[in-house]
C-alpha cells in the first residue's frame, strides 16, 4: 500500500478534522482514508458514460414486465408469494 505525507495544512482546519474523526469514532488517519477513497472513486461523469454503456447493451423492458417484476419482489419480500 502507499503512503503520503501532507505539509501545511493549517492548524484549525487539522483540529477541526480531528474533532470530526474522533465524532465519528474513528482516527484522523482513517478519515482521511475514507476520504480519499471516496473521492478517488468515480466521477459523476463517469458514471453516467458507464450507465449509458450498459443501458445500450440492454433490451428494453416494457412497463407491463417491469410492473410485474415488481409485484413479485414485493410478494416474495412481503411472503404472499403464491408458488409458497
Amino acid at each position: 500500500m502507499g503512503s503520503m505525507v501532507i505539509r501545511n495544512i493549517p492548524d484549525d482546519v487539522l483540529e477541526s478534522f480531528k474533532a470530526r474523526a474522533r465524532a465519528e469514532g474513528k482516527s484522523a488517519e482513517q478519515m482521511a482514508r475514507d476520504v480519499i477513497a471516496r473521492e478517488a472513486g468515480m466521477t459523476p461523469q463517469e458514471a453516467w458514460a458507464t450507465i449509458d454503456a450498459i443501458r445500450a447493451d440492454s433490451k428494453p423492458v416494457d412497463l407491463d414486465t417491469a410492473l410485474r417484476i415488481m409485484e413479485e419482489a414485493r410478494a416474495e419480500r412481503d411472503g404472499t408469494d403464491d408458488d409458497r
